[in-house]
């Protein structure tokens, strides 16, 4: 008895002496992580508090002080929508494979387990809602007042979002994927006013009384939603969290070789193996053609990436209502360049599976201009409708604009094949010492691809804003097209 009393005392001292040690360490990364918090964001405030000043002495026109004052409206829904985009991504309740292969079958209360998650993911999205916000209104020259019933705003829709989400779930994520669309709609619509001119827009009132009655009753629905959510975790079957504990794997590995493309197919593969069976279409075109045929047959069951392109016609025109100048071709560019990457899915199938590409029963090259019919002649008409904008940022003849706005979609349709085709990194090549470890030569070049091709041709819109600047960029851009199908 005596040895058993003796190794029982030691145990309970193991305990008590590993319990201090790991309370130890949590304090230790608790420490760190509030010291690096307030460090970079003293940093971070410090410069969007410069950078409102210098806004607020160079800001002098009528168009961009409209722009200034709507761009935070913009900028904080832009965020909600991003908030909830990546909770429908994810979940936003979601455990990983472990849990979901061994856990979750367990006849085990399951609400208990996912409800930690729901509220680190509600939190989380609190958070980052509110800080965006407040970023944008100190941009936009928000007194303080208005800021924080702003950010209050912000804060409080995010976490109303990702509570719907999460109550929508156990429902294929129905009214989630609707209420995504409408805050994206109402995104577009904002953008939409600045370009129109319709008129000025004001910020918050100086002592927002009832803006403060409104976040009362905005938190006490944002906390009942979060309330029906909780009660329904229980509803929740393996089959609706699985996906997004086997989706965070794979983009860690995709974001750990800093291959964005890479990242974009987990996305796509995630996307179509959550999608129901398609009914096949029959018929078409032989040769190089059934290759367009099949990008034509794409865009029928996926017309939200045409959507899309059109949608971010908007955006110079918005840039020209701030008064960018010349620098709307970038701004359009980018926009066609972002914007038209969902119509390159063909393109990206082939470049990643070389074994598919060298079966086709004619050559690369030939394979490759095919899946870029559809989606360049798409980028062209985005291009094309882009040149009212440029004509009045640049104030060129409508013969110039028209052929300027060409390039700026040959610019785009350029980055975008950049972007798609870029090749993954390749460790047979010497490598660079790092604190890291050894990497690639071309791994970070991986950060900025397409971006370089981007400034590329746009460089000569921006240093010659006339019809010889623009052949000279179309010519700089068939170049890289052509390169870049011929590669092997």
């Amino acid at each position: 008895m005596t040895q058993i009393r003796a190794l029982r005392s030691d145990i309970r001292h193991w305990r008590r002496g590993r319990a201090t040690a790991r309370f130890v360490d949590v304090l230790g990364d608790a420490y760190i992580a509030l010291f690096a918090t307030l460090m970079f964001g003293s940093m971070i405030v410090n410069v969007v508090v410069n950078v409102r000043r210098e806004a607020g002495v160079m800001c002098t026109s009528a168009g961009c002080h409209e722009a200034r004052t709507l761009m935070p409206w913009v900028i904080g829904l832009s965020g909600v929508v991003v908030v909830l985009a990546i909770a429908r991504l994810f979940g936003p309740i979601f455990v990983s494979p472990a849990v979901g292969s061994w856990l979750l079958p367990t006849p085990v209360d399951r609400a208990s387990v996912l409800r930690p998650r729901l509220i680190g993911t509600a939190f989380l999205a609190t958070v980052l809602g509110g800080l965006l916000a407040a970023g944008a209104s100190t941009l936009g020259g928000f007194p303080l007042a208005s800021l924080l019933a702003f950010t209050g705003s912000a804060a409080l829709l995010s976490l109303a979002v990702v509570s719907f989400a999460a109550l929508s779930q156990s429902r294929a994520g129905l009214g989630s994927r609707v209420l995504l669309w409408l805050l994206s709609l109402a995104v577009w619509a904002g953008l939409l006013v600045l370009a129109l001119k319709v008129g000025p827009v004001a910020s918050p009132p100086e002592l927002p009384t009832g803006w403060v009655i409104g976040l009362i009753a905005g938190a006490v629905a944002a906390l009942a939603i979060l309330v029906l959510a909780f009660r329904r975790l229980g509803r929740l079957g393996r089959h609706h969290i699985s996906p997004g504990g086997s989706l965070a794997p794979g983009l860690s590995g995709a974001l750990a070789t800093l291959d964005l493309a890479l990242v974009y197919d987990v996305l796509l593969a995630h996307r179509w193996h959550r999608h129901d069976a398609v009914r096949s279409r029959r018929g078409g075109p032989s040769g190089p053609k059934a290759l367009v045929w099949l990008d034509l047959v794409r865009l029928r069951r996926s017309p939200q990436t045409v959507i899309l392109l059109m949608a971010a016609v908007v955006v110079p025109y918005a840039a020209e209502t701030a008064g960018v100048g010349r620098v709307v071709v970038l701004i359009g560019g980018l926009a066609g360049f972002v914007a038209g990457l969902p119509l390159l899915s063909a393109l990206r199938v082939v470049t990643r599976t070389p074994s598919l590409l060298r079966a086709m029963p004619f050559p690369v090259a030939s394979t490759r201009m095919a899946t870029l019919a559809v989606p360049t002649g798409a980028m062209a008409l985005f291009g094309l409708a882009t040149f009212p904008a440029i004509h009045a940022s640049i104030n060129l003849t409508w013969t110039d604009s028209v052929i300027v706005s060409i390039a700026v979609g040959g610019a785009s349709a350029a980055a975008a094949v950049r972007w798609v085709t870029g090749r993954p990194p390749d460790y047979t090549r010497p490598l660079v010492s790092t604190p890291a470890g050894g990497v690639p030569t071309n791994l970070y070049g991986s950060v900025v691809r397409g971006f370089d091709v981007l400034l590329l041709t746009t460089a000569p819109l921006l240093i010659f804003p006339s019809a010889n600047g623009a052949l000279f960029s179309l010519v700089v851009s068939f170049g890289v097209l052509s390169y870049l199908t011929g590669r092997e």
